[in-house]
């Protein structure tokens, strides 16, 4: 006779998911912490070239305005985790297994925001304080001119190499020169494009010509780079100036977690509550982007 019905049965209990996503993007983004109601990102401009002068007459006059704001604001975000009060007495760790995954996904959600305003650039939903998206070739300058900071070229040297070009012909709305190429970088591409990395390794670490030994200019504007998995479009990519950081990501309350016992029927309760508000900023300096179609 079998004795199936009389062995001990021993479970050991996990939590999935318990490996915390990567902070990387954070690179790419300006983090606020203002505890404020409201924010309000404001370019001022107004001086350009210094004019000729006879030495006698009045000189000319430079004013300083509020050229372009862009308005940020927040929005909450809460979750509660409940816990029978018995499974909490039967599941050995089970509170702490659950405050932890609860980290995790306030982690996991806090890069979805961020990678939502990112993959945004190209849109008119993530203006500049020009009216534009944040990336495009038409970004206005003073003299009724435009600005240009959009590719439509997949990812490879040449491309890379035409993102650096515009990043040193980059003016301000006034004209004068503010090209940010040597400034730290930081490059961003989709995991969806399964060869983003290796196309990357071979831009940065590779001769352009193996037989000929020729350099690599590409080499002189390494970047950082970011294959992040919450960006799901294979067919954009963007570096950005880790000086200037033209996204915002402000924390206007951070995530803060309590436990508490509900006195009704003794469950265990974890909570948790934070807001959350991203934009770009008012100049579009500091990023080149590429979409193809």
């Amino acid at each position: 006779m079998a004795l199936s019905e009389v062995k001990q049965e021993w479970v050991t209990p996990f939590m999935e998911g318990l490996t915390s996503p990567s902070e990387a993007w954070r690179a790419g983004f300006d983090i606020m912490t203002d505890d404020v109601a409201s924010k309000k990102l404001a370019s001022m401009s107004g001086i350009s070239r210094v004019p000729v002068w006879n030495g006698s007459a009045d000189r000319d006059v430079a004013e300083v305005n509020d050229l372009y704001n862009v308005p940020l604001t927040y929005t909450k975000y809460a979750l509660q985790v409940r816990l029978n009060k018995y499974d909490v007495r039967d599941i050995p760790g089970l509170v702490a297994d659950s405050a932890r995954k609860l980290g995790v996904a306030i982690a996991n959600t806090y890069g979805s925001i961020a990678a939502d305003r990112m993959a945004d650039i190209f849109a008119a939903t993530t203006t500049a304080g020009d009216g534009v998206a944040l990336v495009s070739d038409s970004h206005p300058n003073v003299n009724g001119g435009t600005r240009d900071n959009k590719l439509t070229s997949a990812f490879d040297r040449s491309a890379y190499m035409a993102a650096m070009s515009l990043a040193r012909l980059w003016t301000d709305y006034q004209g004068n020169e503010d090209a940010w190429d040597g400034e730290g970088k930081v490059l961003f591409g989709s995991a969806a494009d399964t060869t983003f990395y290796e196309t990357a390794a071979e831009v940065f670490r590779s001769a352009v010509s193996s037989s000929q030994m020729q350099a690599n200019a590409a080499q002189d504007y390494i970047p950082q780079v970011v294959v992040w998995s919450k960006l799901t479009t294979s067919t954009r990519w963007s570096v950005h100036s880790t000086a200037r950081k033209p996204l915002v990501f402000w924390i206007r309350a951070g995530a803060e977690n309590e436990t508490v016992i509900d006195e009704d029927n003794g469950n265990v309760k974890i909570n948790t509550d934070f807001a959350i508000g991203t934009c770009a900023k008012p100049d579009p300096a500091g990023v080149v982007g590429s979409m193809t179609a």
